[in-house]
This record gives C-alpha cells, structure tokens and sequence, in this order.
C-alpha cells in the first residue's frame, strides 16, 4: 500500500533527520520506553505549538516507528488523524520526520508520564493520587473521546472524520503539566466519516489490548464507536481500584480482567470492595489531616456510569458525551463536599478557589 501525505497540511511539521539526530545523540540518549512500533525518546527541539507560531526550544516527545507493515501504517494514520485533531485531551503533534527508510513522529511532551504508571505495582505508584484527581483525569479523557467521536465538520477540513480510538488503555492516557490527560497513540485508529453515520464496519483484524477490548468486537469483528467507551469503562475501573486491567488479582478461571469482575461484584453488591483504599483515607495538604474520603454521591455516580460503559452489548452503552456529562457530574459532587470540609476548617483558600474556577470551565 502506498502512502501520500498531503504536503499543504504537513509542511510546518517537518524536521531534518539531522536535527532530531543531534537532539538524541544519533537516537541512543534521553530513551523513555517501548511501545508496539517503535522506541520514544526525550529530546529538547525547535518546534512551534501550530503553524502560526514562531518554533521555541522545548521538551518533546520523539517516537521512531520500526519499518514495517503494521508500524507504516500507524504512522500515516497518527499523522492524518493529529493533523485534523485540536482539543485540550487529545496529544498534540509537533513534528514529523520522513526522510528515507526513517518514520518518525514528534509529541508534545508529558511532564508526568502516563496514567499506567500511577497504577498497580509501578514504582510511581508511591505517588498516590486523589480523588478529585482521578475525577479530574477520567473528565478530561471523557471529554476528549466525547470530541473524537462527535467532531462537527470544520471549515478548513474537507472531509472531515469521526475516530474510534481502538486501543483506549491508560498506557496512553499521557498526564502533562497540572495533570491534564491527554488521549495518546492513534496508530490503530479508523476513520468513520460523517455520512456513513450509523452504518456497521466489520474488521477482519481485531485491534487493541485485550484486557481492554469489548468481547462483541473481538467475537464479531463489529466496529463502532461503543468499543471506544468499553475501553473507557475499564480505566475508569482501573482508576477507581489503583489496579491495572490485567493485575492477575482480576483472575477468575476462565473469566479474566477488571471488567468481569466489576460486573460480578456488582451483582454480589461488594462493588464498594473494589474502591483503592488509598483514597479512603488521603491526607489534605493544606490541613495535615485525613480527608473523609470519596463523597457517596461522587462514587456511586462514578461506579454507575462505569458499569454502563462495560454493558456487554454495544448498543447498551452510553454515549461519550452522557459519560462526560456523569464525570462532571461526580467531580461537582466532590468538589462541593470537599470546600464545605475546607471552609469549615480553614476558612477560605486558593486551592478551594482553583478548583470552583476549574467546575466552571466543565
């Protein structure tokens, strides 16, 4: 298959091969990790934030794409796909590198890596995070698949796109500056445009992470935009218990993963027994003191749309926009129960402030 980029949309994002090669010492310097594809390194570059802007030095983020089959054609699709693609959850691409058998891919940067490492037994999970921030983290991931799945045609796109994601994992939930999530890794993405709304793709090569993927795609090969929010439903399950999908805690015989037995627990009525202890008990910065932990409001509307987005059937799931709508709705639950505490202890302070500003903004 031949791939042709379309220079007009492109041309601001390239970067020499020489130039990325001295910013990692030939691609042996600053290496953060492995993925499918390709390894992604560190890297301090001249790269503008859009094509209006004048390129300043800043960290990046620089995927090198392994050449092959699979790998060549996750890296048009990312490159089509973030091309298209401006929103707040959604990473953002700054470069790209093309030059002979080299395939190269340049990010933003994400100052506090990926949601995976804040969960199960990585060795960032010393660092615990609170409540209002994992509320703050699923909105925000809620609120960029709301975008890629409902994106209204844009005057400057001419064909514009609706995206499922495939591979919706908190390995690609990258965390920035002020925890901001942003949805990563499009490389196994499909389009579905816009006059082909309702219609059903089938596929005859199941993608994404098992643990993650909805057992009516992986049966049927049936690709709709609800194996994106069967994907959400299991990291927000991972947020609410600190384990990862595939903690082997998650292991029932044939049954395996957080979202079976979510759902069984449900029925058992211990779903409660799933909620990571560290948040029962999280120490306010300000006061020194133990919080009470999750609002009841806020977890049972959180585990309630949860449950929703891990219905078995496709058709039975929410939307993403319900699902950002129920995630806002928990964070305002928690937000106001945590000022009442905040001002009947200290009286009034900036972070109470910031985070009235920040319910505004949902």
């Amino acid at each position: 298959m031949r791939y042709i980029l379309q220079e007009e949309s492109v041309k601001h994002l390239r970067i020499p091969l020489s130039k990325i090669e001295l910013a990692t010492n030939k691609l042996t310097e600053k290496y953060l990790g492995a993925g499918a594809y390709g390894e992604v390194y560190e890297a301090e570059l001249e790269v503008a934030l859009d094509k209006s802007e004048i390129p300043t030095k800043r960290t990046v983020a620089i995927k090198c794409i392994i050449d092959s089959g699979a790998g060549k054609e996750g890296f048009y699709t990312e490159i089509e796909l973030l091309t298209s693609c401006k929103h707040d959850n959604i990473v953002s691409l700054l470069g790209i590198c093309d030059e002979g058998p080299h395939m190269i891919l340049v990010y933003e940067y994400a100052s506090n890596k990926s949601l995976d490492n804040y969960l199960g037994g990585s060795p960032d999970n010393s660092i615990n995070l609170t409540w209002i921030q994992r509320l703050k983290i699923a909105v925000d991931i809620a609120k960029g698949l709301n975008y890629l799945h409902t994106r209204v045609k844009d005057e400057h796109v001419e064909d514009e796109h609706k995206i499922i994601h495939r591979d919706l994992k908190s390995g690609n939930i990258l965390l920035g500056d002020n925890w901001v999530a942003k949805i990563a890794d499009f490389g196994l993405s499909k389009f579905n445009r816009v006059n082909e709304e309702g219609k059903t793709f089938y596929t005859g090569t199941i993608a994404g992470t098992p643990e993650y993927t909805c057992p009516e795609y992986k049966r049927t090969g049936r690709l709709k935009r609800q194996i994106d929010i069967y994907s959400l439903g299991v990291v927000l399950f991972e947020i609410l218990s600190g384990k990862l999908a595939y903690d082997r805690i998650f292991d029932e015989g044939n049954e395996t993963g957080i979202a079976h037995v979510a759902r069984r627990r449900f029925k058992d009525g211990t779903i409660n027994d799933m909620v990571d202890q560290k948040i029962m008990e999280e120490v306010d910065e300000l006061t020194s003191t133990l919080n009470k932990g999750p609002n009841q409001e806020s977890l049972e509307t959180f585990i309630e749309i949860a449950l929703k987005c891990i219905e078995e059937s496709q058709d039975k799931r929410p939307k993403a926009k319900e699902v950002m709508e129920k995630l806002e709705e928990a964070l305002s639950f928690q937000i106001f129960c945590a000022g009442c505490d905040w001002y009947t202890s200290i009286g009034e302070n900036h972070q109470i402030l910031e985070l009235l500003d920040y319910i505004q903004t949902i």
